[in-house]
C-alpha cells in the first residue's frame, strides 16, 4: 500500500493509522461494544415479538 496519508504518514504505517482514526471516529471496526447502534436491541425485540407470535398461534 504505497500512499501519502499526510497527517498519519506514508505506506501501510500509514494507512493503519488512518483507519484506526477512521474506525474509531465513525464507530466502526473490530465489532466491540457500541458498535451496532441500536441494530442489535431492535433485532432482539424482533426476535422476541416473533417468538412469542409463534407460540401463541396455536391457542388462537
Amino acid at each position: 500500500m504505497a500512499g501519502d496519508y499526510g497527517y498519519f504518514g506514508k505506506g501501510s504505517s500509514g494507512y493503519a493509522h488512518y483507519m484506526q482514526t477512521f474506525n474509531a471516529a465513525h464507530g466502526g471496526g473490530g465489532g466491540g461494544k457500541g458498535s451496532g447502534g441500536n441494530g442489535g436491541c431492535l433485532g432482539v425485540v424482533l426476535v422476541l415479538i416473533l417468538a412469542g407470535r409463534v407460540l401463541l398461534l396455536p391457542f388462537v
